[in-house]
């Protein structure tokens, strides 16, 4: 018995002594993995089949390769598969090269192990507007009105709850209160899709997106690879003092970050629309603030050979609010297939009351060249008593030319001779045009077409262009529209020139054209800028005018913006404005004169979220966000959220996470005094869409 356990005892140290579980950070043919805890044995990572079906090594290379006795993946068959890895015992790295066809493109570049549903929290945005307006006439009301914005939700586990309403108050005294939306969704992993119950859009990817009640299940573009995606922009940039960064996409905030002095690369950003272009800007603490827009394309109907995209939608049409219309009933599915590298086929199937149309297309993954598609959708509806019918082709065509930091999108629609093609949208909010005999435009449609180009000029610069035109019949006309913008930077001088050109039937053109030129001032230790601005326009409507704008308090966290200008017609117009980022929120204040007439607006915004240790306030939260801790230390910063630090619990709110990618946040240890020592100031988190997670840090130590 003595000699049976001297054997176990020296069997487990000696087993200890040739393996260890090691903090192993994972690079797997050039994605990250993230870090795990992997064992080495004889100083040979073990390489075991289920963590190799995380990493989405293909089912029959895994059941052609040989296993030892404790499940590592056998040197020999590792060589005979071309499985090659490299460890670096000083950075805890291990590299691995496998053949691409060995490879799953399913797992999406990290371990959806590593996937996380986040906190259960119940939070609130809120967001407060008053304004208050002076007559300018004697016919008009003066008065103070107000709006207020909640979006709450709940989230527990993978299933996120939403619902926003709104109060509002005018000046003659009215008041109420309406529900904007409500929506129970989940993230369904295996399928890479949202189901959906509740108010939502419909994809823009073949029909054109509307409102509706409903239910949806719709394949979730973000939880691919990034190999599958069209492109998946590196955004560059440059910052000369420590700056708040934030990206747009179709006016709204969808990306925010906090970046030290020098130059800036983001590479976890993933545009949530395919349509629509994204506008960076970088917000120095001195107040400078420079907008370009990024080069985007894409094309949303193209995938990889071999896989599907699709979406499944029923339910009610749900106009905005305050708008009467019809709410329709309706369903519609489509689906997109790779059926051969670099050829996609699509099509689609739309049913509504009286209303019935279907669309086919083909696109083309051109490699160098860009991508190229083309459909053709039908439409057949009742009307006013009538059953009227029509078609449209049109042709897709985008390209981003990453090594000149340029995109272009380009558009052409076709309407054939005696075609009353109609969306669904357009059939039910234009039904009264045919209902009480008047015609409109989308009975005379003949051609549209759009272009839109962007182009960077170095890290600070950038000019684009965009061109609408349509065309009518029967005397219809045609409208035009042109927009450029240039911004660039010299030195210390930012100008930026922006110009537009619209002509409607029937009507003159009118045009404009712009120009911003700001320097800096120094003012001791503080630094202002100093602008001028002009506008001239075709009908008389020219401006001119100074501004002075800068940034105020040890933090950088009040802005400041005073704009003086004076029209030709003889008014003098006068604006202020003050803008506040503190811990729980964010508060504006402006004032506008024109002559007679003066406006004041303020607004406060700002988010609540509650959770099993508590409460904590912080800025409004984007669709998925994080709750960091540093127990009981207050006055710590993160890189990722500016002008917040953690309140005398230790906690802080980060408004802006990326869904299914490895996200970062780190300790702003610049701002944190010299003798405060972090064990820890990065720590990494893969947040599912709409999560909340929680980061937790460990106190810092006093250094000697």
């Amino acid at each position: 018995m003595t000699l049976r356990l001297f054997l176990t005892l020296t069997f487990v140290l000696l087993a200890l002594s040739v393996s260890a579980s090691e903090r192993t950070w994972i690079i797997l043919n050039n994605d990250y993995k993230g870090g795990i805890f992997l064992n080495f044995h004889d100083q040979q990572p073990c390489l075991t089949r289920p963590l190799m079906e995380e990493w989405g090594v293909i089912t029959p290379l895994l059941n052609r390769l040989a296993w030892d006795d404790r499940g590592c993946l056998t040197a020999q068959s590792a060589q005979e598969y071309h499985l090659q890895y490299w460890y670096r015992p000083d950075a805890s790295l291990l590299t691995l090269l496998f053949p691409e066809p060995a490879i799953n493109a399913q797992q999406n570049g990290v371990s959806t192990s590593r996937w996380d549903d986040g906190i259960t929290a119940l939070f609130m945005n809120y967001r407060l507007d008053v304004d208050n307006q002076r007559a300018r006439y004697s016919w008009d009301t003066p008065g103070t009105d107000a709006t207020l914005k909640l979006d709450n939700g709940l989230n527990v586990g993978p299933w996120r709850l939403r619902y926003s309403n709104v109060l509002w108050r005018e000046r003659d005294g009215q008041h109420g209160s309406y529900s904007d939306s409500v929506a129970l969704w989940r993230s369904i992993t295996p399928l890479r899709s949202r189901l959906t119950f509740g108010d939502g859009n419909t994809s823009a990817n073949l029909f054109d997106s509307f409102t509706f009640r409903g239910i949806s299940l719709a394949s979730d573009q973000a939880m691919f690879p990034d190999s599958w995606r069209p492109w998946t922009p590196w955004i560059n940039g440059y910052a000369r003092t420590e700056a708040e960064v934030t990206i747009h996409q179709n006016g709204q905030r969808v990306y925010r970050i906090h970046v030290p002095p020098g130059p800036f690369t983001i590479r976890d950003f993933y545009p949530p629309d395919t349509q629509g272009n994204l506008e960076l800007t970088i917000q120095e603490s001195d107040g400078t603030e420079r907008t370009r827009l990024l080069p985007y394309s894409i094309m949303p109907n193209l995938v990889q050979h071999g896989r599907f995209s699709y979406e499944l939608a029923a339910g009610r049409y749900k106009p905005y609010h305050g708008i009467e219309s019809e709410t329709d009933r309706f369903w519609q599915s489509t689906l997109s297939w790779g059926v051969a590298p670099g050829l996609t086929l699509f099509g689609g199937v739309q049913q509504g009351e009286r209303y019935f149309s279907p669309v086919a297309g083909v696109g083309s993954n051109l490699g160098d060249w860009g991508a190229l598609s083309a459909d053709v959708s039908h439409a057949r509806y009742t009307q006013a008593r009538q059953t009227l019918s029509g078609s449209v082709w049109r042709l897709r065509y985008a390209k981003a030319f990453l090594s000149t930091q340029t995109s272009l999108n380009a558009q052409l629609q076709w309407y054939p001779d005696g075609s009353q093609y109609r969306t669904f949208e357009e059939k039910i909010s234009r039904a009264g045009m045919l209902e009480y005999g008047f015609d409109d435009d989308t009975t005379r449609r003949a051609m549209q077409g759009k272009l839109e180009i962007n182009q960077n000029i170095g890290e600070d610069s950038s000019v684009s262009l965009s061109w609408n035109w349509a065309k009518g019949r029967n005397g219809m006309g045609s409208r035009q529209s042109l927009d450029f913008s240039l911004d660039y930077d010299w030195r210390d001088l930012d100008v930026s020139l922006y110009g537009g050109y619209q002509r409607y039937p029937g009507m003159r053109g009118e045009s404009t054209l712009g120009i911003n030129i700001s320097v800096p001032l120094s003012l001791g230790e503080r630094t202002a800028n100093v602008g001028y601005v002009s506008e001239l326009a075709s009908h008389g409507g020219d401006s001119h005018g100074v501004n002075v704008y800068g940034s105020a308090l040890d933090d950088y966290s009040l802005r400041y913006d005073l704009t003086a200008k004076h029209e030709v017609h003889g008014n003098d117009a006068l604006e202020a404005s003050l803008g506040w980022q503190y811990n729980a929120g964010e508060l504006n204040a402006s004032l506008t004169r024109s002559g007679s007439q003066r406006d004041l607006h303020a607004d406060v915004s700002g988010s609540v979220v509650l959770f099993d240790g508590g409460i904590a306030l912080g800025q409004t939260l984007g669709d998925t966000s994080a709750l960091v801790e540093v127990p009981k230390v207050a006055g710590v910063g993160f890189y990722n959220q500016f002008g917040s630090t953690t309140n005398g619990d230790g906690r802080m709110l980060v408004s802006y996470m990326t869904p299914w990618r490895v996200n970062r946040v780190t300790v702003d240890t610049f701002s944190q005094p010299e003798d405060r020592q972090f064990p820890v100031s990065e720590r990494e988190a893969v947040p599912t869409d709409g999560a909340i997670i929680y980061l937790r840090f460990p106190a810092p130590t006093q250094s000697r």
